[in-house]
């Protein structure tokens, strides 16, 4: 009887010790807990009502960005990125800023994507930024048209290719939002 008694006790304790470790290892990873408010604006195309599986989470209690949209983004013309500020806060947004950077990966042209390959990442990146002042009472939200007039050439060479580009969304000088996304940009 004490040995069956030993072992269920052993028993006991390994499975004691297993759950401990897989709620440590949950609380560690986030599975356990509150949610990361950032994170979810920064998932791209999504609302900020779910989340990338599909579960229903309210917005948070700031302003924040609802979508970004780069689809329209063009080299050699006037194009524009749209992007959407939905405010939850408990106060009017008076200025917007949209700052974007963009590095070249790789180009359509053969040569130039070999010439590309010799560049230091500074001198393939290009920034932009723009500032908006546009109110957002709560509850309302405001869709923002940055204007963006990239180059189809540099020196004579088309710059079409991949980018990768990062779009952060500023309202009244706090960072409420960022996307990052690969663009193939043609003219």
């Amino acid at each position: 009887m004490v040995a069956s008694n030993n072992s269920a006790t052993k028993t006991v304790t390994v499975v004691f010790v297993i759950l401990m470790v897989v709620f440590v290892g949950c609380l560690l990873s986030g599975c356990l807990g509150g949610d990361d408010e950032q994170v979810e604006s920064d998932l791209a195309g999504v609302s900020g009502v779910s989340s990338e599986s599909g579960e229903l989470r309210l917005p948070p209690e700031k302003p924040y960005v609802k979508s970004i949209d780069a689809s329209k983004l063009r080299l050699g013309t006037a194009s524009d990125a749209e992007i959407t500020i939905f405010n939850n806060g408990d106060g009017a947004v008076t200025e917007e800023r949209i700052i974007m950077t963009a590095t070249a990966v790789k180009l359509d042209n053969w040569l130039a994507n070999k010439a590309l390959k010799t560049k230091s990442d500074a001198d393939k990146t290009e920034t932009y930024e723009m500032t908006f002042t546009e109110t957002i009472e709560c509850g309302e939200s405001c869709t923002l048209c940055a204007r963006f007039n990239l180059p189809a050439k540099v020196s004579g060479v088309s710059i079409a290719g991949i980018y990768s580009a990062t779009i952060e969304v500023y309202a009244d000088d706090t960072l409420i939002g960022t996307k990052n996304m690969d663009l193939h940009l043609q003219s």
